[in-house]
């Protein structure tokens, strides 16, 4: 049958349709076969995601798959009668063969963002979170388009139910998800996922190691072609501060908790430097009574300033090293005092704290 579908180009209209009512599976063309196999879902304990998925699955992933006159077959409304359950058209891709069925762009496909949201939304058991890298290969292969603030909030909810794993290996297959670092505003999310990861361990040895060997291969990544910023204005996180930051806090914290507070082999003092290096490359404050940049600023600055205090207590206050903290540190907590005054003029409507807050209480508990 692999030699049929690879004739049909050549067949007359008449033929094709004969061609697709065989009950014989017909294979995708060579054309299509980069794409591989349609993702698969694992089941979850929510029906209402277990549908969604589904729904894409079949609706949008499906046809991004097909050749052309396959595509034809599912949605010209004069071809439907073709799709019989009698004499069934399938395709087979990868190990599955699928029947095609009668589909309707605006019917049957789900609002892209909407839908999107709704997913992230209802994921919430861990096994759940094991589903999108698939979704977002099939996204991409379907040619859908996330754009960066989608990505902010699917992983900052990834990180809130201790995925950022999931996260990371997403990140690791980028030319197949999409989901890039050249957006410094992923870039950010992950490394705060990150430090998520060591707060929810309660600052445990176990926690720590495992955000810093998480935050080294975020690092890392940003350094791999794929990831690399290749538009005119994109900012390169490694040329920024509170990206840098992160490291600067995971290497700090494990020395000053775990390892009698000595830099040993000397990690601090080379992030130190790497991120006083680009630190002039962001503005440093926040908008007048602007509430969202105040919670934002918080949340990006508050684990940097919290490495610097424990930095500083490594390297010594007075040191060459030290007193460049110091001046950064005194920088930072203007603005850390700004956002918070800010932030307590404009509480959450249901009581919730804001996010820069929780953070910075957060960081403010773990003694230094």
């Amino acid at each position: 049958m692999a030699s049929l579908a690879l004739d049909i180009k050549h067949c007359c209209r008449p033929c094709l349709r004969r061609l697709y009512i065989q009950k014989r599976s017909l294979t995708t063309t060579t054309s299509r076969r980069k794409h591989g196999a349609v993702p698969i879902f694992s089941d979850t304990p929510s029906p209402e995601l277990n549908a969604l998925l589904s729904t894409f699955r079949t609706n949008i992933f499906l046809p991004s798959h097909l050749i052309k006159l396959q595509r034809d077959l599912l949605y010209k409304k004069k071809n439907h009668s073709l799709l019989t359950a009698e004499e069934p058209a399938t395709v087979r891709l990868g190990n599955e063969v699928h029947q095609l069925l009668p589909l309707n762009h605006i019917t049957d496909e789900p609002a892209t963002r909407a839908s999107i949201a709704k997913v992230v939304k209802l994921m919430t058991e861990t096994g759940d979170w094991k589903n999108l890298p698939g979704f977002l290969e099939g996204l991409k292969t379907a040619r859908r388009v996330v754009h960066g603030d989608q990505f902010e909030k699917m992983i900052r909810r990834a990180s809130d139910c201790g995925r950022i794993g999931v996260v990371v290996d997403c990140l690791r297959r980028v030319e197949r998800t999409g989901m890039g670092l050249w957006d410094v505003r992923v870039a950010r999310e992950v490394m705060w996922g990150v430090l998520g990861k060591c707060v929810q361990s309660e600052w445990s040895e176990e926690g720590v190691e495992s955000g810093r060997k998480l935050a080294e291969v975020v690092w890392e990544l940003c350094f791999d072609p794929k990831h690399v910023p290749k538009m005119v204005g994109l900012e390169d996180p490694k040329k920024r501060p509170e990206i840098a930051g992160v490291l600067v806090q995971m290497y700090a914290a494990k020395a000053v908790m775990f390892e009698g507070s000595k830099d040993e082999g000397g990690a601090v003092e080379k992030w130190v430097q790497l991120m006083l290096r680009v630190w002039g490359n962001t503005k440093v404050g926040v908008k007048e009574r602007d509430w969202n940049d105040a919670n934002y600023q918080l949340t990006m600055w508050a684990p940097v300033w919290h490495g610097i205090l424990m930095a500083q207590k490594l390297l010594g206050a007075q040191s060459p090293l030290g007193q460049e903290l110091g001046a950064k540190l005194q920088e930072l907590e203007s603005v850390i005092q700004q956002a918070r005054l800010v932030l307590s003029e404009h509480p959450h409507q249901d009581g919730n704290i804001r996010r820069g807050l929780k953070v910075y209480n957060q960081l403010s508990q773990v003694s230094v």
